[in-house]
C-alpha cells in the first residue's frame, strides 16, 4: 500500500464560521470517518434529533426544559441539511457535484457556526453520530444509500463490461453484423518491416 493510500486519523481543532469540506480531508490523506473534530474547545459527537414540531434536522442534546428546539442550547446543535443552500453557504460549495447526496451540517454553539461539506449521515463523518427520527432525516440517509448502491452498481457494470471483453478477443477473421444485418470487415494494423517482421 502506497504512502498515498493510507489514511491517518486527526483531532481538527475548528473555529468560528469556518466551512470545512469532509472530501477535501479525505484528499490530504485524513481518515473523515474516524478523525474527530473540536469545536470552541467541545468534542462534537452529535445528537438526537429534535422531537418538536418544525424542527426536523436539527439535532443535540434532548432538553426537558421547554426550549424552542426541545434541545440543550448550552451544548452543541446540528443541522442536518440534504441539499446545499446556496443562501447560506459560501461560495466555496461551488465544487460539489450536482449528483452528491452527501449532506451538509451546520453546527451552533452559542453564537458561532461552523459549516461541513460533504458529511456522511451513513458513515457519521468526523465521528458525529446523528440518531434520526423524523421522514425528512430518514429521507435523506435513504437519498446517500440509494446513491451510494447505484455508484456501486456502475461500478460492477463497468468491471463486468471489461471482463467480457478481455474474454472475447475480435480477431481479423471474424465475421461481425451490425444490427442492420451489415457485415464488418475487420483490418489489422499490424505493420511488417522489409524483413517480413512485425514491427
Amino acid at each position: 500500500m502506497s504512502n498515498k493510500d493510507t489514511k491517518h486519523i486527526e483531532e481538527i481543532r475548528a473555529y468560528p464560521n469556518q466551512i470545512i469540506d469532509c472530501k477535501v480531508l479525505e484528499s490530504k490523506g485524513i481518515d473523515s470517518l474516524n478523525s474527530t473534530i473540536y469545536f470552541m474547545g467541545v468534542e462534537l459527537t452529535g445528537g438526537t434529533e429534535s422531537n418538536k414540531p418544525y424542527n426536523e434536522c436539527f439535532f443535540g442534546e434532548l432538553d426537558s426544559k421547554d426550549s424552542n428546539l426541545g434541545l440543550d442550547e448550552s451544548k452543541p446543535i446540528y443541522h442536518l441539511i440534504g441539499e446545499v443552500d446556496s443562501s447560506s453557504i459560501e461560495s466555496t460549495s461551488n465544487n460539489r457535484d450536482s449528483n452528491n447526496s452527501l449532506s451538509t451540517l451546520q453546527v451552533f454553539l452559542g453564537s458561532n457556526t461552523l459549516t461541513l461539506l460533504n458529511y456522511s449521515l451513513l458513515d457519521s463523518s468526523l465521528n458525529i453520530k446523528l440518531e434520526c427520527s423524523s421522514s425528512e432525516s430518514k429521507e435523506i440517509a435513504e437519498r446517500e444509500q440509494t446513491q451510494r448502491e447505484q455508484i456501486q452498481r456502475d461500478s460492477n457494470s463497468i468491471d463486468s463490461l471489461t471482463n467480457t471483453a478481455m474474454l472475447h478477443p475480435i480477431l481479423e477473421d471474424n465475421e461481425i453484423k451490425c444490427p442492420h444485418n451489415g457485415v464488418v470487415k475487420l483490418k489489422s494494423n499490424i505493420c511488417y518491416n522489409i524483413f517480413g517482421l512485425e514491427s
